[in-house]
């Protein structure tokens, strides 16, 4: 992205984290999650929205699903709303 807004990796890491308010890792972290959660919500399998939403293996999927949730993938979906999941 930098070399696209013709920036130096440090002056876009910067002005991100000022426009955002956090880092482009986290950002695209979130991002990952919240599609994630759209698909898991509709019924995909969860390692094909791991391999999907750019995580190595399910496994790591399922460690930064938890970190970030409280629960791995398949708990998660049994107990939450499924109206907030689908937002």
């Amino acid at each position: 992205w930098a070399d696209r807004c013709q920036l130096s990796r440090r002056t876009l890491t910067r002005l991100f984290r000022r426009e955002t308010g956090q880092s482009f890792a986290a950002w695209r972290q979130r991002v990952r999650l919240l599609e994630a959660l759209a698909r898991l919500g509709a019924g995909e399998a969860v390692t094909c929205v791991a391999l999907d939403v750019g995580y190595e293996s399910p496994s790591a999927f399922a460690a930064m699903f938890k970190r970030e949730l409280g629960a791995a993938p398949r708990q998660y979906l049994r107990w939450a709303d499924p109206e907030v999941v689908l937002r």
